[in-house]
């Protein structure tokens, strides 16, 4: 029926007990209009919503005093909390301050017989928790709450929280921060600090096991009343009537109904309302090193509150509604997680007896806020209002059970918490003198991320709660003024915008990509969205000369972006995967890093496998750990981050690695069994004797250790693939591991290719080491093909070691059939035939520059040679689609020789 309808999207919710119909509804909402309207339709009312053919769910009976010889018990909330309160219980995390700034000096015997009046009146304001207590204890009435701080500042003539001197704010903190001790009590305290005798900042703790938000204005409104008494300060006041429930009486009220027909009906609704696995609230990223735990009071501008309470009548929802609507659309423009899972507080007062109760009552539930691209906000206000009056509705369960749902089972919830308290109308006054709330930073925060707006008339704060690994101080204030820009775009006319373009994410794909890329130590970037998890995976190519890791990285970024990232996954590749059209292969990054996710852990099981898996883990930019069966090439490995791996260990280790220990770069487990099998003897007489400086060896065994492909005898520095082809091998000379996989693969299974790393960052490009190392090349070469004729090339500078390989070759009296030179022309005499090539669009063609190049090559090549050009420029000949062009020339002249067609398996 209609008024169903409209009843729904003004987030009341009616329901039958017993017979009766009962209803849920923020009292802003509940006027005589809508109570004539349910009168009048309560007959029909009663029929659709009891069910049909079932017993109706029995009335909430009331809360009553717990007989006085039945033991307290928790309320589910400190259930909850108790285990956690006691392992941290050195912190001040489950610490609930509350400081009040007032004009002129306070009585101390006044305020000592008005706390302790309150003391006496709230059971909970006496709970200890001793271990060995099912439940809470009380304390003894005469164990008095005395003053455990006084101290006595220099005046000042600034009053509010914001202006309090340095010196006070720390003695808050300090203050709040002290520990409790849960087995004995007392769980509150209260200090005094005098700013001259014109200011006193009075400041309560309490720990949350006793208090809650809600609490707050109990606790100060009582207070007031009790301060304003005439003789307050000469005799404690008359005894006051107790409330009509204590927390005790609440929680085993709780417990009546989650026992009963009210629990079951919660436990069936938790799990539809999450059938399967929901994510966990992606948190913002961290641009630098972690800060301490900590706090920030935003306040926002003075006309929001009345705009968000005139947008909320407009729309016929709550105001706070509205307010975590915008704490889930804030997240998102950081993050761009489409389903945010926020943690909110219900008060747990329905009952009118638990109005005036002090104590650990609010109920934490989970919420699922989707944010589908065209909802507009209005549309997530009112489904978020939906689901909060749901849960409320089935909130009789214990957190265990809760939790238990099928998609929260397994899913972190204490991510982000979002909270509203609208304050009770009327300044707080003490002694007829206004009183102002302070703002005390908390030294640690329970939630990663957590947010507690409060309304007081037109003022309208958030408390950024934040832990220092998701952001500093920095992030959190960044944070709050993003909030406030989308609490106006909720509040105001835009709000009938799709979020698309109310609150699109600040850094998308394209943007990250082109600040990455923008970093001289990125050559290239490819970055992907995860917009259910909230997260941007970015692949990163490094650039050989400008070094740089994760946390520079990070940093780069949190200064152009603002000091708020998104959740950012960096991950280096030696090259990007391509389509055969040249463009980045996006579904393959997907499915490795889907592959990576989805890998089971196997713990390392020794500490070497410790060490290098805890190495593996820093070198390759992971937020997760290493598992001993992971390779190091398939968790994103390749020869630079090789050489960087190797160094660190080796000085981890205290030792070298022979040559044999780093060609056996795999898996965690057996990369650590060939170390502990390494004799430590060192490399041993070098497999070749060519002059080549060992250190330079060993530098290079290092960048091919982790090469695919097969090694022709023990020690070699020269790696093969495509080893079962019929054809004489190719032996080539480049730069990296891609460069030769790239080469491998395109050019056909039935050509072997030997790889030749050059010596780029491994030694001086003197004359003297790349002959060297051309002659080092040469003996590897002829040891792995002893006879007939040779196959070898090379790309760039390594084209100049490929030139000197073959020249050694031809002195050793070997037959090179053809000698490929891309990208360089070695201006020294050369009687072999030789297959010159050049990039059209690169800086190296001859052509651009030169009339008659022919002219110069045949100056120094005395033997046959031919030119071609290929697509791309200079860099660009191993992507694709260039690299088609390159293999099609290297076949094409290859064909054209009669020695190095087709012969026997390999051709060796």
């Amino acid at each position: 029926m209609r008024l169903l309808e409209e009843l729904g999207e003004s987030g009341i919710r009616l329901w039958v007990e017993d017979g009766r119909l009962c209803c849920s509804a923020p009292a802003d909402r509940l006027d005589d209009t809508l109570r004539t309207r349910l009168k009048a339709e309560r007959e029909a009312l009663i029929a659709l919503l009891a069910p049909s053919g079932a017993a109706e769910i029995p009335a909430s009976a009331g809360v009553t005093r717990r007989p006085a010889e039945a033991p307290r018990a928790l309320t589910f909330a400190q259930e909850a909390l108790l285990a956690l309160a006691r392992a941290r219980a050195a912190d001040g995390v489950y610490h609930v301050p509350v400081a009040i700034d007032l004009a002129g000096a306070l009585n101390p015997n006044a305020l000592y017989n008005a706390v302790n009046a309150l003391h006496d009146r709230h059971e909970a304001l006496r709970f200890c928790f001793p271990a060995e207590a099912a439940g809470p204890v009380l304390r003894p009435r005469m164990a008095r709450i005395t003053i455990e701080e006084s101290v006595a500042f220099a005046a000042t003539a600034t009053r509010g929280g914001e202006g309090l001197p340095a010196e006070v704010a720390q003695a808050l903190r300090r203050a709040t921060a002290r520990p409790f001790d849960l087995e004995r009590g007392p769980l509150w305290r209260y200090c005094v600090f005098t700013l001259g005798p014109a200011r006193t900042v009075l400041l309560f703790v309490f720990h949350h096991l006793i208090f809650d938000g809600f609490s707050r204005d109990v606790f100060l409104s009582e207070l007031s009343e009790l301060l304003a008494m005439p003789t307050i300060a000469l005799a404690p006041p008359p005894a006051a009537s107790p409330p009509r429930v204590q927390c005790a009486d609440i929680a085993a009220w709780e417990r009546q109904m989650a026992e009963g027909p009210r629990g079951q009906h919660s436990r069936v609704w938790w799990g539809e309302r999450f059938p399967e696995p929901h994510p966990p609230a992606s948190l913002p990223g961290l641009a630098g090193p972690p800060e301490a735990d900590g706090s920030v009071r935003i306040t926002f501008a003075p006309d929001l509150a009345e705009a968000l309470r005139a947008r909320a009548g407009d729309i016929r929802q709550p105001v706070g509604a509205l307010a975590l609507t915008g704490a889930a659309l804030a997240l998102h423009r950081v993050t761009g997680q489409n389903r945010v899972l926020l943690c909110t507080p219900l008060a747990n007062r329905d009952q009118p007896e638990a109005a005036e109760v002090i104590g650990y009552l609010s109920r934490l539930v989970p919420l699922s806020v989707p944010l589908p691209p065209a909802a507009t906000a209005s549309d997530i206000v009112a489904e978020l209002a939906r689901g909060l009056f749901a849960a409320n509705g089935h909130r009789f369960l214990s957190g265990a059970e809760m939790m238990a749902a099928p998609g929260l089972a397994r899913t972190p919830i204490n991510h982000v918490m979002a909270a509203w308290q609208e304050r009770r109308q009327g300044a707080l006054r003490i002694n007829d003198r206004p009183v102002a709330l302070v703002p005390v930073e908390r030294e640690s925060a329970d939630f990663a991320l957590a947010l507690q707006f409060e309304a007081d008339g037109t003022a309208l704060s958030c408390q950024i709660s934040y832990r220092g690994d998701v952001m500093g101080r920095t992030g959190a204030l960044a944070f709050g003024d993003l909030l406030g820009e989308v609490l106006a775009a909720v509040a105001g006319d835009d709000s009938h915008l799709p979020i698309a373009e109310l609150a699109p994410p600040q850094v998308s794909c394209d943007r990250l990509r082109t600040l990455l890329t923008g970093h001289p130590g990125v050559d290239d970037a490819a970055v992907l969205a995860d917009e259910a998890n909230g997260t941007l995976s970015a692949w990163v190519v490094l650039n050989e000369f400008n070094r740089t890791s994760a946390d520079e990285l990070k940093a780069w970024l949190g200064e152009a972006i603002g000091g708020l990232l998104p959740a950012i996954e960096l991950t280096s590749l030696a090259a990007l995967p391509r389509t055969p059209e040249g463009a980045v292969d996006l579904k393959a990054l997907r499915d490795s890093a889907l592959t990576r996710r989805q890998r089971p852990f196997l713990a390392p099981q020794s500490a070497l496998e410790e060490t290098i898996a805890e190495l593996w883990r820093e070198i390759m930019w992971l937020e997760r750990p290493v598992g001993r069966d992971e390779h190091f090439r398939d968790l994103g490995g390749h020869s630079l981050l090789a050489v960087r791996m190797l160094a660190d260990l080796e000085q981890r280790l205290g030792r070298r690695l022979s040559a044999e220990v780093l060609m056996k770069l795999g898996t965690v487990a057996a990369f650590a069994a060939a170390i502990e099998g390494d004799d430590g003897i060192g490399d041993g007489p070098p497999v070749v004797e060519s002059g080549l400086d060992p250190e330079i060896l060993a530098r290079l065994h290092a960048y091919t250790a982790s090469w695919k492909g097969e090694r022709p005898f023990p020690g070699a520095l020269i790696v093969g693939l495509n080893l079962r082809g019929k054809r004489r091998p190719l032996f080539w000379c480049l730069q990296n591991g891609t460069e030769f996989e790239q080469l491998a693969r395109y050019i056909g299974d039935d050509q072997p290719v030997f790889g030749m790393r050059s010596g780029h960052e491994a030694m001086v490009k003197s004359p003297e080491n790349i002959d060297r190392l051309a002659a080092h090349y040469a003996g590897e070469i002829m040891r792995t093909v002893a006879q007939g004729p040779l196959f070898i090339g090379g790309n760039c500078q390594a084209a100049t070691i490929a030139f000197h390989v073959a020249r050694h070759v031809v002195a050793a009296g070997r037959e090179v059939a053809l000698l490929v030179l891309h990208e360089k022309m070695v201006p020294e005499r050369y009687g072999g035939r030789v297959a010159l090539s050049f990039g059209r669009e690169s800086s190296r063609n001859p052509y651009l520059w030169n009339e008659d190049p022919a002219a110069e090559f045949r100056a120094h090549f005395v033997g046959d040679f031919t030119i071609d050009l290929v697509s791309g420029g200079h860099g660009q000949f191993f992507h694709e689609p260039h690299i088609f062009d390159l293999v099609e020339m290297i076949r094409r002249r290859r064909d054209e020789v009669p020695a190095l067609e087709p012969q026997g398996r390999g051709g060796r």
